[in-house]
């Protein structure tokens, strides 16, 4: 079973893993393992999305950021 980061989805585990810190994954966490503000994590969703969504405002990829990420269990409201 596959393992992903519980703040973006990235997997962290299984064939096409990145690095783990823990339940996260390298992108979510500074250089102490910490989780980044949320904010941060937003921007890069945000900019992750806007790679592979042509015609996607900003502001678009933004708000779908936030919405995904309220379902991750570090950001669940």
């Amino acid at each position: 079973m596959n393992k992903h980061c519980h703040s973006c989805s990235m997997p962290i585990s299984g064939p096409f893993a990145g690095e783990a810190r823990g339940d996260y994954c390298q992108h979510c966490v500074d250089e102490t393992g910490k989780l980044r503000p949320r904010e941060a994590v937003r921007q890069g969703i945000a900019m992750w999305l806007s790679s592979w969504s042509p015609g996607v405002t900003e502001e678009q990829c933004l708000d779908r950021a936030k919405h995904f990420m309220n379902a991750m269990p570090a950001w669940a409201e």
